[in-house]
């Protein structure tokens, strides 16, 4: 079966380890004194922690909204998922229910690693894009338009901009 594979620079390895466990569950399939990762049947992902003592956890990469994230098909595996991390101990930064986002409308939530990740855990509940949206309108969402700040938005990483998220 094959796997996405993420390879991220950490700056605290000890500290990713323990949030990267509680978050999925389990501990590194494979850790050495600069370098852990997670083999994940379910899901299907192969996350690689490389210890780089210098990083800063600003990625220029990750300036504009970009983060990870794993979707989930069912609500009660966003709230297993959230239950989960939440009793291990890593809570949420950012909860939303019916957020539109990405011409989609979906119930997510939000964790932070220790250095700054976002990772995005969703359920999508509509996809029709091309009712949520006109696709020649500048403000569709993911398309380039001029940040505008409002009270909720759905990309954690810089500020909520008016459909213009992700």
């Amino acid at each position: 079966m094959p796997r996405v594979h993420i390879n991220i620079p950490v700056s605290n390895l000890e500290a990713s380890i323990a949030f990267y466990s509680k978050v999925f569950g389990t501990e590194p399939s494979k850790q050495r004194i600069d370098y852990a990762n997670f083999r994940l049947d379910e899901p299907a992902l192969h996350l690689a922690l490389v210890h780089k003592p210098d990083f800063t956890g600003n990625d220029p990469a990750f300036d504009n909204g970009q983060h990870f994230g794993i979707e989930l098909f069912e609500d009660t595996d966003l709230s297993a998922w959230k239950d989960r991390v939440k009793t291990a101990g890593v809570l949420p930064h950012l909860e939303e229910e019916d957020v539109t986002c990405c011409y989609a409308v979906a119930d997510k939530f939000w964790l932070r690693d220790p250095d700054g990740n976002e990772w995005e855990f969703w359920v999508r509940h509509d996809d029709e894009g091309e009712t949520l949206f006109s696709s020649t309108e500048a403000s569709a969402c993911c398309a380039p338009a001029k940040p505008e700040p409002v009270a909720t938005g759905c990309c954690p990483t810089t500020p909520a901009t008016v459909n213009s998220c992700c």
